[in-house]
Protein backbone atom coordinates (compact mmCIF):
# COMPACT_ATOMS: atom_id res chain seq x y z
CA UNK A 1 0.00 0.00 0.00
CA UNK A 2 3.36 2.52 0.73
CA UNK A 3 3.77 1.88 -3.03
CA UNK A 4 0.62 2.46 -4.41
CA UNK A 5 1.07 6.36 -1.86
CA UNK A 6 3.91 6.84 -3.31
CA UNK A 7 2.70 6.51 -7.11
CA UNK A 8 -0.68 8.76 -6.35
CA UNK A 9 1.86 11.31 -4.57
CA UNK A 10 4.35 11.10 -8.10
CA UNK A 11 1.07 11.32 -10.32
CA UNK A 12 -0.52 14.29 -8.19
CA UNK A 13 2.96 15.74 -8.82
CA UNK A 14 3.43 14.82 -12.41
CA UNK A 15 0.16 14.43 -14.13
CA UNK A 16 0.75 12.15 -16.81
CA UNK A 17 4.08 12.73 -17.30
CA UNK A 18 6.30 11.38 -20.29
CA UNK A 19 9.57 13.17 -20.92
CA UNK A 20 13.08 14.07 -19.64
CA UNK A 21 13.03 15.12 -15.62
CA UNK A 22 15.77 15.73 -12.95
CA UNK A 23 15.99 12.08 -10.22
CA UNK A 24 16.18 15.45 -8.13
CA UNK A 25 12.26 16.43 -9.31
CA UNK A 26 11.01 12.75 -8.59
CA UNK A 27 12.54 13.05 -5.61
CA UNK A 28 11.11 16.06 -4.43
CA UNK A 29 7.68 15.05 -5.25
CA UNK A 30 8.40 11.69 -3.56
CA UNK A 31 9.65 13.45 -0.36
CA UNK A 32 12.19 12.04 -0.02
CA UNK A 33 16.26 11.44 -0.84
CA UNK A 34 17.18 10.83 -4.11
CA UNK A 35 18.83 7.60 -3.35
CA UNK A 36 15.25 6.86 -1.85
CA UNK A 37 13.37 7.69 -4.74
CA UNK A 38 15.58 5.20 -6.83
CA UNK A 39 14.20 2.53 -4.58
CA UNK A 40 10.73 3.52 -4.92
CA UNK A 41 10.96 3.80 -8.71
CA UNK A 42 12.28 0.47 -8.96
CA UNK A 43 9.77 -0.99 -6.89
CA UNK A 44 6.72 0.83 -9.25
CA UNK A 45 8.49 -0.15 -12.56
CA UNK A 46 8.63 -3.88 -11.55
CA UNK A 47 4.85 -3.72 -11.22
CA UNK A 48 4.36 -2.44 -14.73
CA UNK A 49 2.95 1.31 -13.36
CA UNK A 50 5.66 3.34 -15.13
CA UNK A 51 8.73 3.55 -17.42
CA UNK A 52 11.92 5.34 -16.32
CA UNK A 53 15.74 5.64 -18.08
CA UNK A 54 17.83 6.72 -15.18
CA UNK A 55 20.17 9.74 -17.05
CA UNK A 56 23.79 8.91 -18.19
CA UNK A 57 26.25 10.39 -16.42
CA UNK A 58 26.24 14.22 -14.90
CA UNK A 59 24.13 16.97 -16.27
CA UNK A 60 22.02 14.16 -18.19
CA UNK A 61 18.52 14.30 -17.61
CA UNK A 62 16.13 10.85 -16.69
CA UNK A 63 13.06 10.20 -18.81
CA UNK A 64 10.02 9.04 -16.66
CA UNK A 65 7.01 7.70 -18.74
CA UNK A 66 3.69 7.01 -16.01
CA UNK A 67 1.01 4.36 -17.28
CA UNK A 68 -1.03 3.76 -15.06
CA UNK A 69 -3.86 6.13 -13.95
CA UNK A 70 -4.13 6.06 -10.17
CA UNK A 71 -8.05 4.97 -10.23
CA UNK A 72 -7.31 2.00 -11.86
CA UNK A 73 -4.73 0.87 -9.48
CA UNK A 74 -6.90 2.14 -6.60
CA UNK A 75 -9.61 -0.08 -7.40
CA UNK A 76 -7.79 -2.78 -8.21
CA UNK A 77 -5.58 -2.89 -4.87
CA UNK A 78 -9.60 -2.58 -3.12
CA UNK A 79 -10.70 -5.47 -5.21
CA UNK A 80 -7.71 -7.26 -3.26
CA UNK A 81 -8.60 -6.13 -0.16
CA UNK A 82 -11.94 -6.79 0.29
CA UNK A 83 -11.04 -10.59 -1.39
CA UNK A 84 -9.22 -11.16 1.57
CA UNK A 85 -12.53 -8.87 3.72
CA UNK A 86 -9.98 -6.80 4.76
CA UNK A 87 -12.39 -3.97 4.62
CA UNK A 88 -10.21 -1.61 7.12
CA UNK A 89 -7.32 -1.41 4.96
CA UNK A 90 -9.26 -0.63 2.34
CA UNK A 91 -10.71 1.96 4.23
CA UNK A 92 -7.05 3.28 5.48
CA UNK A 93 -6.01 3.92 1.62
CA UNK A 94 -8.66 6.18 0.24
CA UNK A 95 -8.38 10.07 0.51
CA UNK A 96 -12.29 11.46 1.05
CA UNK A 97 -13.00 12.20 -2.05
CA UNK A 98 -12.85 8.36 -3.34
CA UNK A 99 -15.04 6.82 -0.50
CA UNK A 100 -17.50 6.31 -3.82
CA UNK A 101 -15.16 3.87 -4.99
CA UNK A 102 -14.85 1.73 -2.30
CA UNK A 103 -18.81 1.70 -2.15
CA UNK A 104 -19.45 1.01 -5.66
CA UNK A 105 -17.61 -1.87 -5.39
CA UNK A 106 -18.93 -3.18 -2.29
CA UNK A 107 -21.81 -5.00 -3.72
CA UNK A 108 -19.79 -7.38 -5.12
CA UNK A 109 -18.22 -8.68 -1.58
CA UNK A 110 -21.57 -8.74 0.38
CA UNK A 111 -24.40 -11.04 0.47
CA UNK A 112 -22.63 -14.50 0.37
CA UNK A 113 -18.77 -14.44 -0.60
CA UNK A 114 -18.83 -17.37 -2.76
CA UNK A 115 -15.01 -18.22 -1.64
CA UNK A 116 -16.35 -18.85 1.82
CA UNK A 117 -19.54 -20.88 1.89
CA UNK A 118 -20.87 -20.19 5.19
CA UNK A 119 -19.59 -16.52 5.77
CA UNK A 120 -22.42 -13.87 5.00
CA UNK A 121 -21.46 -10.49 5.42
CA UNK A 122 -24.30 -7.82 5.96
CA UNK A 123 -24.05 -4.18 5.47
CA UNK A 124 -24.73 -1.49 8.16
CA UNK A 125 -25.37 2.28 8.11
CA UNK A 126 -23.09 3.09 11.51
CA UNK A 127 -20.43 1.44 13.57
CA UNK A 128 -22.23 -0.38 16.72
CA UNK A 129 -22.28 1.28 20.09
CA UNK A 130 -21.23 -0.24 23.13
CA UNK A 131 -22.45 -4.34 23.43
CA UNK A 132 -22.48 -4.11 27.24
CA UNK A 133 -26.17 -5.56 27.94
CA UNK A 134 -26.49 -3.50 31.02
CA UNK A 135 -25.65 -0.25 28.68
CA UNK A 136 -27.18 -0.56 25.79
CA UNK A 137 -30.41 -0.44 24.87
CA UNK A 138 -30.58 0.42 21.10
CA UNK A 139 -32.72 -2.71 19.26
CA UNK A 140 -29.77 -4.03 16.73
CA UNK A 141 -26.98 -3.91 19.68
CA UNK A 142 -29.43 -5.58 21.65
CA UNK A 143 -30.17 -8.29 19.07
CA UNK A 144 -26.66 -9.10 18.78
CA UNK A 145 -26.17 -9.13 22.10
CA UNK A 146 -28.30 -12.34 21.94
CA UNK A 147 -26.06 -13.72 19.48
CA UNK A 148 -22.99 -13.04 22.04
CA UNK A 149 -24.17 -13.75 25.26
CA UNK A 150 -27.15 -16.15 26.95
CA UNK A 151 -29.60 -15.84 29.83
CA UNK A 152 -30.47 -17.71 32.49
CA UNK A 153 -33.58 -18.14 30.20
CA UNK A 154 -34.82 -17.39 26.58
CA UNK A 155 -37.85 -16.31 25.01
CA UNK A 156 -38.89 -18.95 22.12
CA UNK A 157 -40.50 -16.75 18.95
CA UNK A 158 -41.80 -20.29 17.41
CA UNK A 159 -43.43 -21.27 20.88
CA UNK A 160 -44.16 -18.17 22.19
CA UNK A 161 -42.78 -19.25 25.32
CA UNK A 162 -40.19 -18.86 27.90
CA UNK A 163 -37.79 -21.44 27.78
CA UNK A 164 -34.47 -22.84 29.59
CA UNK A 165 -31.41 -21.45 28.22
CA UNK A 166 -28.29 -21.35 30.82
CA UNK A 167 -31.01 -22.73 33.71
CA UNK A 168 -32.24 -25.83 32.31
CA UNK A 169 -34.67 -26.04 35.43
CA UNK A 170 -36.03 -23.34 37.76
CA UNK A 171 -38.90 -23.08 40.59
CA UNK A 172 -40.42 -20.98 42.84
CA UNK A 173 -42.33 -20.52 46.11
CA UNK A 174 -46.26 -19.43 46.30
CA UNK A 175 -45.82 -15.78 46.87
CA UNK A 176 -43.58 -15.75 43.69
CA UNK A 177 -40.90 -14.12 45.53
CA UNK A 178 -38.34 -17.09 46.14
CA UNK A 179 -37.19 -18.40 42.97
CA UNK A 180 -33.89 -21.30 42.29
CA UNK A 181 -32.34 -22.11 39.28
CA UNK A 182 -30.39 -24.85 38.17
CA UNK A 183 -27.52 -24.46 35.98
CA UNK A 184 -26.55 -26.55 32.87
CA UNK A 185 -22.88 -28.57 33.77
CA UNK A 186 -20.23 -27.94 31.14
CA UNK A 187 -21.32 -24.21 30.05
CA UNK A 188 -18.21 -22.56 28.83
CA UNK A 189 -17.26 -18.35 27.96
CA UNK A 190 -15.70 -17.61 24.71
CA UNK A 191 -12.24 -16.93 26.32
CA UNK A 192 -12.39 -20.96 28.10
CA UNK A 193 -13.42 -20.52 31.54
CA UNK A 194 -16.43 -22.04 32.43
CA UNK A 195 -19.36 -20.58 34.22
CA UNK A 196 -20.39 -21.19 37.34
CA UNK A 197 -22.91 -19.39 39.66
CA UNK A 198 -21.08 -16.41 41.03
CA UNK A 199 -20.60 -15.05 37.28
CA UNK A 200 -24.73 -15.17 37.21
CA UNK A 201 -24.71 -13.81 41.29
CA UNK A 202 -22.30 -11.18 40.10
CA UNK A 203 -24.25 -10.11 37.18
CA UNK A 204 -27.88 -9.80 39.03
CA UNK A 205 -26.48 -7.90 41.34
CA UNK A 206 -24.86 -5.27 39.09
CA UNK A 207 -27.74 -5.13 36.91
CA UNK A 208 -29.24 -3.73 40.18
CA UNK A 209 -26.84 -1.86 41.36
CA UNK A 210 -25.60 0.22 38.40
CA UNK A 211 -26.70 3.26 36.98
CA UNK A 212 -28.06 2.10 33.16
CA UNK A 213 -31.12 2.49 31.02
CA UNK A 214 -32.56 -1.13 32.64
CA UNK A 215 -31.58 -0.50 36.26
CA UNK A 216 -35.63 -0.60 36.85
CA UNK A 217 -35.03 -4.33 35.03
CA UNK A 218 -34.77 -5.88 38.89
CA UNK A 219 -34.89 -3.21 41.63
CA UNK A 220 -37.07 -5.76 43.62
CA UNK A 221 -33.91 -8.22 43.82
CA UNK A 222 -33.06 -8.49 47.81
CA UNK A 223 -30.28 -11.32 47.32
CA UNK A 224 -28.69 -14.13 44.94
CA UNK A 225 -27.35 -16.86 47.30
CA UNK A 226 -25.59 -20.29 46.07
CA UNK A 227 -26.43 -22.95 47.61
CA UNK A 228 -24.15 -24.86 45.43
CA UNK A 229 -21.93 -24.47 42.77
CA UNK A 230 -24.87 -24.63 39.99
CA UNK A 231 -27.61 -23.70 41.82
CA UNK A 232 -28.77 -20.33 42.21
CA UNK A 233 -31.30 -18.48 44.81
CA UNK A 234 -32.93 -15.59 44.04
CA UNK A 235 -35.12 -13.87 46.61
CA UNK A 236 -37.33 -11.06 45.60
CA UNK A 237 -38.56 -7.99 47.90
CA UNK A 238 -42.10 -8.34 46.20
CA UNK A 239 -44.05 -10.84 44.32
CA UNK A 240 -42.70 -11.59 40.47
CA UNK A 241 -44.60 -13.85 38.36
CA UNK A 242 -42.51 -12.52 35.33
CA UNK A 243 -38.80 -13.44 36.54
CA UNK A 244 -38.09 -15.97 34.02
CA UNK A 245 -39.33 -12.92 31.41
CA UNK A 246 -36.77 -10.30 32.81
CA UNK A 247 -34.23 -12.94 32.87
CA UNK A 248 -34.75 -13.43 29.20
CA UNK A 249 -34.09 -9.66 28.47
CA UNK A 250 -30.61 -9.48 27.01
CA UNK A 251 -29.92 -7.04 29.41
CA UNK A 252 -29.94 -9.43 31.57
CA UNK A 253 -27.39 -11.97 29.59
CA UNK A 254 -24.73 -13.89 31.98
CA UNK A 255 -21.12 -12.41 31.88
CA UNK A 256 -17.53 -13.79 33.23
CA UNK A 257 -17.32 -11.59 35.96
CA UNK A 258 -13.92 -10.77 36.05
CA UNK A 259 -14.15 -9.46 32.00
CA UNK A 260 -16.83 -6.85 32.97
CA UNK A 261 -14.84 -4.48 34.93
CA UNK A 262 -12.19 -4.40 32.74
CA UNK A 263 -11.55 -1.05 30.08
CA UNK A 264 -13.25 -2.32 26.51
CA UNK A 265 -15.32 -5.15 27.81
CA UNK A 266 -18.48 -2.54 26.15
CA UNK A 267 -16.53 -2.64 22.72
CA UNK A 268 -15.41 -6.23 22.94
CA UNK A 269 -17.59 -8.31 24.95
CA UNK A 270 -16.94 -11.91 26.15
CA UNK A 271 -20.10 -14.19 26.45
CA UNK A 272 -21.32 -17.95 26.01
CA UNK A 273 -23.62 -17.25 23.59
CA UNK A 274 -23.89 -19.04 19.77
CA UNK A 275 -21.05 -16.25 18.52
CA UNK A 276 -18.27 -14.59 19.60
CA UNK A 277 -16.89 -11.49 18.78
CA UNK A 278 -13.97 -11.13 16.92
CA UNK A 279 -13.95 -7.48 15.55
CA UNK A 280 -15.74 -4.36 16.15
CA UNK A 281 -14.21 -1.02 15.10
CA UNK A 282 -15.64 1.50 13.08
CA UNK A 283 -15.36 0.00 9.68
CA UNK A 284 -17.14 -3.70 10.57
CA UNK A 285 -18.27 -6.12 13.33
CA UNK A 286 -17.41 -9.75 12.71
CA UNK A 287 -19.01 -12.84 14.97
CA UNK A 288 -17.57 -16.34 14.61
CA UNK A 289 -19.51 -19.31 15.77
CA UNK A 290 -18.45 -20.75 18.60
CA UNK A 291 -17.55 -24.56 18.21
CA UNK A 292 -18.34 -25.32 22.52
CA UNK A 293 -22.08 -23.93 22.38
CA UNK A 294 -24.11 -25.21 24.83
CA UNK A 295 -26.81 -25.56 22.59
CA UNK A 296 -25.71 -26.11 19.22
CA UNK A 297 -23.03 -25.00 16.46
CA UNK A 298 -24.66 -22.58 14.45
CA UNK A 299 -24.62 -23.14 10.60
CA UNK A 300 -23.04 -20.40 9.77
CA UNK A 301 -19.38 -19.95 10.28
CA UNK A 302 -19.08 -16.43 10.16
CA UNK A 303 -21.38 -13.22 10.09
CA UNK A 304 -19.47 -9.86 9.11
CA UNK A 305 -21.52 -6.54 9.16
CA UNK A 306 -19.85 -3.69 7.41
CA UNK A 307 -20.49 -0.34 8.04
CA UNK A 308 -21.64 1.03 4.68
CA UNK A 309 -22.83 5.01 5.17
CA UNK A 310 -24.69 5.05 1.94
CA UNK A 311 -28.20 5.01 1.02
CA UNK A 312 -27.96 4.07 -2.37
CA UNK A 313 -25.09 1.33 -1.93
CA UNK A 314 -27.45 -0.49 0.33
CA UNK A 315 -30.30 -0.57 -1.46
CA UNK A 316 -28.19 -2.52 -3.77
CA UNK A 317 -27.72 -5.24 -1.58
CA UNK A 318 -28.68 -8.84 -0.28
CA UNK A 319 -29.85 -9.90 3.39
CA UNK A 320 -30.12 -6.31 4.25
CA UNK A 321 -33.24 -4.01 6.17
CA UNK A 322 -35.26 -2.01 3.75
CA UNK A 323 -36.84 0.89 4.05
CA UNK A 324 -40.25 1.72 2.42
CA UNK A 325 -39.74 2.82 -1.06
CA UNK A 326 -37.48 0.58 -2.16
CA UNK A 327 -37.33 -1.62 -4.88
CA UNK A 328 -37.79 -5.47 -3.89
CA UNK A 329 -37.41 -8.12 -6.02
CA UNK A 330 -35.84 -10.84 -4.20
CA UNK A 331 -37.41 -13.13 -1.34
CA UNK A 332 -38.75 -10.28 1.54
CA UNK A 333 -39.93 -10.77 4.80
CA UNK A 334 -42.44 -7.52 5.70
CA UNK A 335 -43.92 -6.66 9.44
CA UNK A 336 -44.95 -3.66 10.96
CA UNK A 337 -43.33 -2.67 14.44
CA UNK A 338 -44.52 -3.58 17.30
CA UNK A 339 -44.11 -0.04 18.43
CA UNK A 340 -43.81 3.59 17.35
CA UNK A 341 -42.12 7.39 17.07
CA UNK A 342 -43.95 9.35 19.62
CA UNK A 343 -43.74 13.05 20.71
CA UNK A 344 -43.29 14.01 24.44
CA UNK A 345 -43.60 17.07 26.37
CA UNK A 346 -42.11 18.93 29.40
CA UNK A 347 -44.56 19.90 31.79
CA UNK A 348 -42.89 22.15 32.51
CA UNK A 349 -43.26 23.99 29.52
CA UNK A 350 -46.63 22.70 28.47
CA UNK A 351 -49.72 22.44 30.84
CA UNK A 352 -52.08 19.49 30.41
CA UNK A 353 -54.47 21.85 27.93
CA UNK A 354 -51.58 22.82 25.95
CA UNK A 355 -50.14 19.22 25.38
CA UNK A 356 -53.71 17.42 24.89
CA UNK A 357 -54.12 20.84 21.86
CA UNK A 358 -50.96 19.75 20.49
CA UNK A 359 -52.01 16.43 19.71
CA UNK A 360 -55.51 17.67 18.15
CA UNK A 361 -52.83 19.14 15.84
CA UNK A 362 -50.78 16.57 15.01
CA UNK A 363 -53.54 13.92 15.02
CA UNK A 364 -53.38 12.20 11.30
CA UNK A 365 -56.68 12.76 10.40
CA UNK A 366 -55.35 16.76 10.47
CA UNK A 367 -51.92 16.65 9.86
CA UNK A 368 -51.40 15.04 6.74
CA UNK A 369 -47.67 15.20 6.99
CA UNK A 370 -45.82 14.16 3.67
CA UNK A 371 -44.15 10.75 5.26
CA UNK A 372 -44.14 7.30 4.16
CA UNK A 373 -45.12 4.83 7.13
CA UNK A 374 -48.50 4.27 9.28
CA UNK A 375 -49.71 7.22 11.14
CA UNK A 376 -49.72 5.79 14.99
CA UNK A 377 -52.89 6.08 16.71
CA UNK A 378 -51.55 4.33 19.66
CA UNK A 379 -47.96 2.79 20.82
CA UNK A 380 -48.74 -0.25 19.16
CA UNK A 381 -50.47 -1.00 15.56
CA UNK A 382 -53.67 -3.01 17.29
CA UNK A 383 -54.11 0.46 19.65
CA UNK A 384 -56.67 2.94 18.46
CA UNK A 385 -56.08 5.63 21.33
CA UNK A 386 -56.65 8.58 19.79
CA UNK A 387 -60.02 9.73 18.12
CA UNK A 388 -60.02 12.44 15.62
CA UNK A 389 -60.88 16.07 17.11
CA UNK A 390 -63.97 17.49 16.68
CA UNK A 391 -62.32 20.71 16.24
CA UNK A 392 -58.90 21.22 15.84
CA UNK A 393 -57.26 24.29 15.76
CA UNK A 394 -53.86 25.84 16.27
CA UNK A 395 -52.89 24.96 19.50
CA UNK A 396 -51.69 27.95 22.16
CA UNK A 397 -47.65 27.06 22.13
CA UNK A 398 -45.17 29.30 23.68
CA UNK A 399 -43.03 31.55 21.27
CA UNK A 400 -40.38 29.36 21.19
CA UNK A 401 -39.92 25.28 21.87
CA UNK A 402 -37.09 23.14 21.77
CA UNK A 403 -37.15 20.21 20.23
CA UNK A 404 -34.61 17.41 21.09
CA UNK A 405 -34.50 13.86 19.18
CA UNK A 406 -31.26 11.66 18.19
CA UNK A 407 -29.28 10.99 14.97
CA UNK A 408 -31.82 7.99 13.12
CA UNK A 409 -33.12 9.05 9.53
CA UNK A 410 -36.57 8.14 10.51
CA UNK A 411 -36.53 10.07 13.53
CA UNK A 412 -34.40 13.72 11.95
CA UNK A 413 -37.22 13.48 8.95
CA UNK A 414 -40.18 13.15 11.76
CA UNK A 415 -38.81 15.82 13.90
CA UNK A 416 -38.27 18.28 11.06
CA UNK A 417 -42.02 17.52 9.64
CA UNK A 418 -43.20 17.86 13.36
CA UNK A 419 -41.27 21.05 13.22
CA UNK A 420 -42.65 22.53 10.17
CA UNK A 421 -46.35 21.74 11.12
CA UNK A 422 -45.39 23.56 14.96
CA UNK A 423 -44.30 26.50 13.17
CA UNK A 424 -47.45 26.82 10.85
CA UNK A 425 -49.34 27.36 14.76
CA UNK A 426 -47.30 29.98 15.09
CA UNK A 427 -44.47 28.55 17.23
CA UNK A 428 -40.73 29.00 16.69
CA UNK A 429 -38.94 25.77 17.04
CA UNK A 430 -35.25 25.16 17.60
CA UNK A 431 -34.40 21.62 16.39
CA UNK A 432 -31.50 19.74 18.53
CA UNK A 433 -30.04 16.50 16.85
CA UNK A 434 -27.90 14.14 19.51
CA UNK A 435 -25.33 11.26 18.51
CA UNK A 436 -27.65 8.52 20.26
CA UNK A 437 -25.20 7.86 23.36
CA UNK A 438 -25.40 12.04 24.14
CA UNK A 439 -29.27 11.36 23.85
CA UNK A 440 -29.53 8.52 26.54
CA UNK A 441 -27.70 10.50 28.94
CA UNK A 442 -30.84 12.97 29.17
CA UNK A 443 -28.66 15.73 30.66
CA UNK A 444 -30.49 17.74 28.20
CA UNK A 445 -33.49 17.43 29.61
CA UNK A 446 -34.37 20.20 31.76
CA UNK A 447 -33.09 22.41 28.86
CA UNK A 448 -35.69 21.04 26.06
CA UNK A 449 -39.23 21.00 25.90
CA UNK A 450 -40.40 18.48 23.32
CA UNK A 451 -38.44 15.13 22.67
CA UNK A 452 -39.18 12.85 19.77
CA UNK A 453 -37.57 9.68 20.06
CA UNK A 454 -39.61 5.71 19.62
CA UNK A 455 -39.73 2.28 21.21
CA UNK A 456 -40.00 -0.90 19.44
CA UNK A 457 -40.34 -4.00 21.32
CA UNK A 458 -38.83 -6.97 21.30
CA UNK A 459 -39.98 -10.60 20.77
CA UNK A 460 -41.06 -11.11 23.96
CA UNK A 461 -44.10 -8.39 23.26
CA UNK A 462 -45.95 -8.93 26.48
CA UNK A 463 -43.42 -8.59 28.82
CA UNK A 464 -41.50 -5.60 26.90
CA UNK A 465 -44.72 -3.85 26.75
CA UNK A 466 -45.08 -4.27 30.49
CA UNK A 467 -41.06 -2.96 31.01
CA UNK A 468 -41.94 0.28 28.78
CA UNK A 469 -44.97 1.24 31.02
CA UNK A 470 -42.79 0.73 34.04
CA UNK A 471 -38.64 1.90 32.91
CA UNK A 472 -37.51 4.96 33.52
CA UNK A 473 -36.65 6.20 29.85
CA UNK A 474 -38.37 8.07 27.25
CA UNK A 475 -41.60 9.95 28.11
CA UNK A 476 -41.04 8.72 31.63
CA UNK A 477 -38.53 11.19 32.44
CA UNK A 478 -41.49 13.72 32.65
CA UNK A 479 -44.21 12.45 33.74
CA UNK A 480 -45.56 14.45 37.03
CA UNK A 481 -45.62 13.15 40.38
CA UNK A 482 -48.88 11.60 41.15
CA UNK A 483 -49.08 9.91 37.43
CA UNK A 484 -45.40 8.97 38.19
CA UNK A 485 -46.44 6.80 41.63
CA UNK A 486 -49.50 5.35 39.60
CA UNK A 487 -47.26 4.20 36.62
CA UNK A 488 -45.03 2.53 39.41
CA UNK A 489 -47.79 0.82 41.28
CA UNK A 490 -50.03 -0.50 38.44
CA UNK A 491 -46.51 -1.95 37.25
CA UNK A 492 -46.09 -4.12 40.82
CA UNK A 493 -49.51 -5.05 40.23
CA UNK A 494 -49.01 -6.68 36.52
CA UNK A 495 -45.84 -8.59 37.41
CA UNK A 496 -47.83 -10.27 40.08
CA UNK A 497 -50.27 -11.06 37.51
CA UNK A 498 -49.42 -14.57 35.96
CA UNK A 499 -52.49 -14.67 33.82
CA UNK A 500 -51.48 -13.04 30.15
CA UNK A 501 -54.87 -11.73 29.12
CA UNK A 502 -55.61 -10.06 32.09
CA UNK A 503 -52.28 -8.70 31.83
CA UNK A 504 -53.21 -7.18 28.38
CA UNK A 505 -56.10 -5.52 29.42
CA UNK A 506 -53.98 -3.73 32.22
CA UNK A 507 -51.46 -2.74 29.39
CA UNK A 508 -54.08 -1.08 27.17
CA UNK A 509 -55.61 0.51 29.68
CA UNK A 510 -52.48 2.41 31.40
CA UNK A 511 -51.86 3.09 27.28
CA UNK A 512 -54.88 4.63 26.79
CA UNK A 513 -54.25 7.11 30.02
CA UNK A 514 -51.01 8.09 28.40
CA UNK A 515 -52.16 9.03 25.53
CA UNK A 516 -55.72 10.43 26.69
CA UNK A 517 -53.74 12.60 29.01
CA UNK A 518 -50.86 13.57 26.14
CA UNK A 519 -48.01 12.04 28.18
CA UNK A 520 -46.84 11.01 25.28
CA UNK A 521 -48.15 11.71 21.25
CA UNK A 522 -47.69 8.68 18.69
CA UNK A 523 -46.52 9.85 15.32
CA UNK A 524 -45.90 6.74 13.27
CA UNK A 525 -45.61 3.43 13.19
CA UNK A 526 -42.51 1.91 10.67
CA UNK A 527 -42.66 -1.08 8.42
CA UNK A 528 -39.74 -3.60 8.42
CA UNK A 529 -38.35 -5.15 5.56
CA UNK A 530 -36.08 -7.92 4.85
CA UNK A 531 -34.92 -8.61 1.76
CA UNK A 532 -32.28 -11.66 1.14
CA UNK A 533 -30.92 -13.74 -1.56
CA UNK A 534 -32.32 -16.93 -1.96
CA UNK A 535 -29.12 -18.82 -0.98
CA UNK A 536 -29.80 -17.36 2.28
CA UNK A 537 -32.31 -19.92 4.00
CA UNK A 538 -34.40 -20.70 7.23
CA UNK A 539 -34.59 -16.26 7.37
CA UNK A 540 -37.10 -15.27 10.11
CA UNK A 541 -38.17 -11.75 10.43
CA UNK A 542 -37.11 -10.54 14.75
CA UNK A 543 -39.52 -8.27 16.27
CA UNK A 544 -36.30 -5.73 15.71
CA UNK A 545 -36.32 -6.12 12.28
CA UNK A 546 -32.80 -8.69 12.18
CA UNK A 547 -32.96 -12.27 11.87
CA UNK A 548 -31.69 -15.10 14.03
CA UNK A 549 -28.20 -15.63 12.86
CA UNK A 550 -27.95 -19.04 14.86
CA UNK A 551 -30.74 -20.25 12.39
CA UNK A 552 -29.74 -19.48 9.03
CA UNK A 553 -27.89 -21.26 6.63
CA UNK A 554 -26.08 -20.86 2.78
CA UNK A 555 -27.54 -23.10 0.16
CA UNK A 556 -25.14 -23.38 -2.94
CA UNK A 557 -25.88 -21.36 -5.91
Amino acid sequence: MRTLQHYQRLHRALPDHDGPIRLADIAGALCCAPRHAREILKKMEARGWLRWQPGLGRGHPSHLRLLAPPSELQADALRRLLDTGDIEQATRILPPDARRQLAALLPAYLGAPPAQPQTLRLPFYRPLHSLDPAQINRRTECHLIRQIFDGLTRYDRAKGEIVPALAHHWSHDAEWRNWRFHLRPGLLFHHGRALDGEDVRQTLLRLRDEAGPHQGLLPHLQSVNLPAPLTVDIALSRPDALLPRRLADSAASILPRERWPQAGFDRHPVGTGPFRLEVNNDCRATLRAFDRHWKTRPLLDEVDIWVVDDPEIRARLDARVCHQGETVDKPCLRQLEAGCSYLAANPASLDLGQRQALADWLHPSVWQAKLNEEPALGMLPQWKHRPPPAQPQAPPLPATLRLVTYQLASHVDLAEATARRLRAAGCRIELTVLSYPDFARYDWLEKADLLLTGEVMGDDVDFNVCQWLSQDAGFHHWLEAEPRRKMRRAAEALAREPDAGRRWQRYEALARRLVEEASLIPLRHYWQMLEYSPQVRDVSLAQCGWMDFDQIWLAPE
